[in-house]
């Protein structure tokens, strides 16, 4: 394993999935700020650097993966992964975690109403917003990046499309993963990033739980998006021009 230390986080997740887990472990993102590099995001997180680099070299040693290689797997596999990992966890998790808030606010809306009624209208919001992304995915950009594909392996010519280059619509899915952290950013800091006091009733735990891990599956969903589906399905129509 090459010295990871001055490799960006996304690029780290991506050349080395089994680091997924290492940086979740130390609570240091690898999606929203992929961009840094890993010595300053654990400079920022207060984590010791040398512990990180011993967990991520046991990791990958261990080859503890228990996916693909997503850098080599077909899109079409990449993109079926996708919907039925994290699209269907959101079509399920999204309206009950509605139910759940819309509960809260009942049992706690006059005693909390600074933190319980800003989350239930943060929330709907992103749900209702992120619920049209999947769809747009679902119906309208992972079909064209099937067809992209499909022609490439057939060794035809690639469509074209009238809105121009593929990068239009993916660069407004990678505004859309953006507009979804600012939302989900401010949810985690309505419920105190997360951190149910001994006080905090079963209800509120279980819904900043629940956050928790929401938040931790968008970061998943999203790196597999914008660090290896879209720049690879550039990559497949440049090399067609």
């Amino acid at each position: 394993m090459i010295d990871p230390r001055f490799k960006t986080m996304k690029q780290i997740a991506v050349d080395w999935p089994a680091a997924i887990r290492v940086f979740e472990k130390h609570h240091l993102d690898f999606c929203w700020t992929g961009d840094k590099t890993l010595d300053v995001v654990a400079a920022e997180g207060g984590v010791l650097l040398e512990i990180v680099l011993s967990d991520l070299r046991l990791a990958v040693a261990e080859h503890e993966t228990e996916q693909p290689d997503w850098n080599a797997a077909g899109l079409d596999a990449l993109m079926r992964h996708i919907v039925v990992r994290h699209h269907e966890y959101l079509r399920h998790e999204l309206p009950l975690m509605e139910r759940l808030i819309a509960r809260l606010r009942e049992a706690r809306g006059r005693t909390d109403a600074a933190t319980v009624v800003p989350l239930e209208k943060v929330f709907r919001f992103f749900k209702r917003e992120l619920e049209n992304h999947l769809r747009k995915e679902e119906e309208v950009l992972f079909p064209m990046i099937a067809q992209l594909e499909a022609a490439s392996v057939a060794g035809v010519r690639l469509p074209r499309y009238s809105f121009g280059p593929i990068a239009n619509p993916i660069g407004v899915m990678e505004e859309e993963h953006d507009a979804e952290r600012r939302e989900l950013a401010k949810m985690l800091g309505l419920t105190g990033n997360c951190s149910a006091s001994a006080e905090a009733s079963t209800m509120y735990r279980t819904i900043f739980e629940r956050l928790t891990t929401l938040d931790a599956d968008m970061r998943r969903h999203v790196h597999l998006e914008n660090h290896i589906l879209f720049p690879r399905v550039e990559v497949l129509e440049n090399a067609s021009c």
